[in-house]
């Protein structure tokens, strides 16, 4: 091995684990907005949905509802995101 590819296998050692909290706390963080949101959306579309059923006539429930799925949607897409990412950033960084 030259002495340039012990440097960057050494490089590569030395920053691997902060790389890997790095991901491991980002898709945490999605995880966690993934959660809250789906609590507050799903209480959202419960009490909209009660509302709706006592209120057939008001319609704006139903938008109020695609909103909220819009939003829990959206969550989960931006968790898989980060993790499809974050792996592409420890498939990079396997060492050969």
């Amino acid at each position: 091995m030259s002495e340039s590819s012990n440097a960057n296998s050494s490089a590569q050692q030395l920053i691997q684990p902060s790389v890997n909290q790095s991901i491991a706390l980002a898709v945490q963080s999605a995880v966690d907005l993934m959660r809250n949101l789906n609590t507050i959306e799903t209480t959202v579309i419960g009490v909209a949905s009660a509302s709706w059923l006592a209120n057939p006539e008001m319609t704006a429930y139903k938008d109020i509802i695609e909103n909220a799925t819009k939003t829990i949607t959206f969550a989960v897409d931006n968790l898989a995101k980060v993790g499809t990412v974050g792996e592409g950033v420890l498939t990079d960084l396997k060492p050969d």
